[in-house]
């Protein structure tokens, strides 16, 4: 482990700040910026490679700070000055890290799994609570596909309070990618149905049978599911809703179906 000392804004640290607010960056280097202990001690029990630590030279680390020091290939020490510019918060984390990115391999599925699709996700807190509320009810794995909210982004991670290092999530590169999905989906899960949400419907959420292996397509914020993914659908669903409110939030709606689902299962 080797600890670099930076005082003021050089090359070293315009390359942190980079990781933190440049997609292409990230891209590029495989790495992210996290903030929040939750969020780290996540990453270092799920296996996630750490790259750097970062603290201020003033900072009197915890106990638990001290201890994850050495799992690090890189320990950055900064001035209060440039740490305060690189955290979000007004009590500035003791901790912040850079994480490498990984491939989700061999995902290991229950007999009836729920999966979760969304597409072209843009907002980046909509997509973290997403992200939050599939692990907290069961979801096995999130796909996400088009041109969408970077995922590593550090607004997203942070809005998962953790759950993004426990979620195996996977991007769909194009409707064939997709198409081949379902095929190996249908052929492992007997009885697999593709469900989508959708205004333009009479089937209610709570009416719906959930008891099969099930994938719940999620549509963009302002518009909705593309063509494509509705024309693969088997079977739509809605929130039924007080009469004049016709729309929920996509977190929130996500998280009302993913709740059904859970509660069909358990009770």
């Amino acid at each position: 482990m080797k600890t670099i000392n930076i005082g003021k804004e050089n090359a070293t640290f315009q390359q942190i700040l980079a990781l933190k607010e440049n997609r292409n960056k990230r891209a590029q280097t495989k790495l992210f910026f996290v903030e929040g202990v939750k969020n780290i001690k996540e990453a270092i029990k799920n296996n996630w490679e750490i790259e750097a630590f970062i603290y201020s030279v003033e900072t009197n680390l915890s106990s638990w700070a001290k201890s994850i020091l050495l799992k690090a290939k890189f320990n950055y020490i900064l001035s209060p000055e440039l740490m305060q510019k690189l955290s979000d918060k007004d009590n500035i984390s003791e901790i912040l890290a850079l994480i490498k990115m990984k491939q989700i391999n061999n995902v290991q599925y229950s007999n009836n799994p729920i999966m979760v699709l969304l597409d072209r996700p843009s907002k980046k807190g909509n997509l973290g609570t997403i992200i939050r509320s599939c692990d907290a009810l069961n979801v096995e794995h999130i796909y996400y596909s088009g041109h969408s909210v970077d995922i590593y982004d550090h607004n997203v991670i942070s809005a998962t309070m953790g759950s993004f290092f426990k979620m195996p999530i996977t991007f769909i590169h194009s409707n064939n990618e997709f198409l081949s999905l379902i095929k190996e989906l249908k052929n492992n899960f007997k009885g697999l149905q593709v469900v989508a949400t959708s205004l333009q419907t009479n089937n209610n959420v709570q009416n719906f049978d959930f008891e099969k292996p099930t994938l719940l397509l999620i549509g963009n914020e302002a518009d909705g599911l593309c063509k494509f993914y509705n024309d693969i659908a088997d079977y739509f669903v809605k929130i039924s809703m007080k009469e004049g409110v016709d729309s929920l939030n996509i977190a929130c709606a996500t998280t009302v179906c993913l709740y059904e689902i859970n509660r069909q299962r358990n009770f």
